[in-house]
């Protein structure tokens, strides 16, 4: 169970900076334009489930995420497979999941890393997979990469930059 505290809290802190960090919201100014905003996280609630069940494909790829970061996130496959059908659009958070994995994996790769370093990898991952490197660069509170090696992380994330959409109720 400590473990999977330990995974939720790494998990909801990650959102929370990639919140922060995020160019646009489902927030629009008076213009009718979206803009940015702070959301304290402990306001936010899970979405309802969109979809009654992902295909075997989708299936697929959430068995090798749930297995490439198993390490780093404790996050049960049945928790996994519950979140991705709450999205409004699963096969783009697929996407996303998967180059994440794909620069994680490619990252340590051969490498004898702690747990803590690869917990701090797969952190900056997704909080870029919400923002431009420069701005993760220039937020991320780093404590085991250097800014280096934080740069060679996501060097392999390729995708744009999707900031989380908050809608309001």
């Amino acid at each position: 169970m400590r473990n999977y505290q330990k995974g939720i809290l790494m998990k909801s802190t990650c959102v929370l900076i990639m919140l922060i960090l995020s160019l646009l919201q489902a927030c629009q100014d008076q213009r009718g334009e979206q803009t940015a905003q702070k959301i304290d996280l402990n306001q936010l609630q899970p979405g309802p489930r969109r979809w009654d069940s992902l295909s075997t494909s989708q299936l697929k790829t959430v068995d090798f995420l749930v297995a490439t970061f198993k390490e780093v996130d404790p996050t049960s496959r049945e928790q996994w497979i519950e979140d991705f059908k709450k999205d409004q659009h699963p096969n783009k958070e697929l996407e996303i999941w998967s180059m994440m994995a794909h620069a994680y994996t490619t990252y340590c790769r051969g490498k004898n890393l702690p747990v803590e370093k690869k917990k701090e990898v797969f952190g900056l991952l997704l909080i870029r997979s919400a923002a431009s490197e420069a701005n993760v660069l220039k937020e991320a509170k780093l404590k085991y990469l250097s800014v280096d090696e934080a740069k060679k992380v996501m060097q392999d994330y390729r995708l744009e930059a999707k900031p989380i959409m908050v809608t309001e109720k």
